[in-house]
């Protein structure tokens, strides 16, 4: 049997481990393991929960902590059926369809959201104590903390919340904004109203008291950025030293970057690296070498490895990326301009901001602003195997690296050009003991799915390549 179930974000009392299993426990009565449940949602928390992702990925897997939830159920977690959830994208979320009737105005959920939370502050007369809520909820998110007593709110943020003398679900005036989840127990309506502020709480406040490691979810981080689309990019490529949103969406972390230093605000140009290697052939190199470098290495292109044999020499390619030079000659170089390679925090908090943005631009799909195998094949290559066949076929042999400064939408938060996309690029953070450095980004032969902020590949440290070039960071 095949059991679909919509919309599984506002079904389950509780989105929590214990919440899910609930459920799990219902239909593992109705249902048996050969059974496959498909659930989806419009919400990120079905991938963002670790435990309830190996609840998905089968019985095989399940943590000792979900079988005891399972057995305390009295569910055999043999017997439990097999579940695997898709996430969907539509332009309304029941959500944002409920709010915007409830609000009479347009908006995107993020937008929604807030309006009901000041709409519901300002009619209870509490409109001052909004920051204090952005903090309180805002941190509570970030402690896995998703249910609250009422008399911990009534510590928390006042008496005042209340009316009529009594501290009960009915007279506590923010109710609006949440549902009863036991006797003396409230949690949020939907779990995005806490995920909002949340992430208002980190682009008000910053992370200095956001406790570590801190729960961050795919909705979290797009809440982030579509309520900073307001707040002011620079254009100096200085990467300020603070804490920042990085990771793939199902790994999301924050991490400090401590001290700020300037971005090279393009890719490092053939016509530069023709000029270190001049300054080699006269002088040697040993003054700007690493010292583990091995001494038959060369500062060389693999001219070999180049698809374009020429393509140091004709000046056509003077303003496109150094390419097919190793991690050696990408550390050399550094030193020679008096900079160094960044490492691979610092390269993604630059390509994503303090908004964790998707793309450089970003959150939006454009595929006019990147250099990436989808513009040469015409067509959207979302899985492996659709990439692996139009390489296969032939359809991607004209993807080459094009001039540093090409795609000019293709631009970071702080000025940085493009990051994504072209080539991947060098940084200092490496793996001794494999002789592996992590390069970000992706390239021009890379499909649009591998070329956003968090994108990261390993790469040997003699090996060079068509597709991995660098750019340098100046300390301040």
């Amino acid at each position: 049997m095949v059991c679909a179930l919509d919309g599984i974000d506002e079904a389950v009392t509780r989105h929590t481990l214990a919440g899910y299993v609930e459920l799990f426990t219902e239909l593992a009565q109705v249902l048996s393991a050969e059974s496959t449940v498909v659930m989806s949602s419009r919400m990120s928390f079905l991938e963002d929960s670790p435990q309830v992702r190996r609840m998905l990925d089968g019985t095989t897997l399940l943590s000792e902590r979900l079988v005891q939830h399972l057995y305390a159920q009295g569910v055999d977690p043999l017997k439990v059926p097999r579940f695997s959830a898709l996430r969907l994208h539509e332009d309304s979320s029941p959500l944002e369809m409920r709010l915007t009737r409830t609000l009479a105005s347009e908006g995107s959920l993020p937008d929604l959201l807030w309006t009901h939370v000041e709409r519901t502050t300002d009619e209870a007369g509490l409109t001052d104590l909004l920051p204090r809520l952005v903090s309180y909820f805002g941190r509570a998110e970030f402690e896995d903390r998703t249910i609250f007593t009422l008399i911990e709110l009534c510590n928390e943020l006042g008496f005042g919340c209340f009316s009529g003398g009594r501290i009960d679900f009915a007279a506590f005036k923010l109710n609006p904004l949440f549902r009863p989840a036991g006797a003396d127990r409230v949690t949020f309506a939907h779990s995005a109203y806490q995920e909002l502020l949340a992430a208002e709480h980190l682009r008000t406040s910053g992370a200095g008291d956001v406790p570590l490691p801190a729960r961050l979810t795919e909705q979290l981080r797009a809440f982030l950025h579509h309520r900073s689309r307001e707040d002011a990019d620079t254009d100096d490529c200085v990467l300020p030293a603070g804490t920042h949103l990085l990771g793939p969406s199902h790994h999301l972390m924050l991490r400090e970057v401590t001290a700020p230093v300037r971005f090279d605000r393009y890719a490092v140009t053939v016509r530069r690296y023709n000029a270190f290697l001049d300054a080699v052939e006269r002088h040697g190199s040993a003054q700007w070498d690493h010292p583990d470098m091995p001494a038959e290495a060369s500062h060389r292109p693999w001219v070999d490895r180049l698809r374009v044999p020429d393509y140091y020499t004709d000046p056509a390619y003077a303003d496109h990326p150094a390419i097919c030079v190793s991690w050696w000659s990408a550390y050399a170089f550094a030193r020679f301009e008096g900079k160094r390679l960044p490492t691979s925090t610092e390269w993604e908090a630059a390509a994503r901001g303090r908004d964790g943005r998707l793309f450089p631009w970003g959150d939006a799909i454009d595929l006019e602003a990147v250099n990436c195998a989808d513009a040469y094949s015409g067509r959207p290559l979302i899985t492996y195997e659709t990439w692996l066949e139009e390489h296969d076929r032939g359809n991607l042999r004209e993807a080459f690296p094009r001039p540093v400064d090409a795609h000019e939408r293709n631009r970071s938060p702080i000025g940085v050009h493009q990051m994504v996309g072209n080539v991947w690029e060098r940084t200092s953070t490496v793996l001794p003991d494999r002789g592996e450095s992590v390069i970000c980004g992706g390239s021009f032969d890379n499909p649009y799915r591998a070329v956003q902020a968090s994108s990261k590949a390993l790469a040997r440290w003699g090996v060079s390549s068509n597709a991995v070039g660098f750019r340098c960071v100046e300390e301040l």
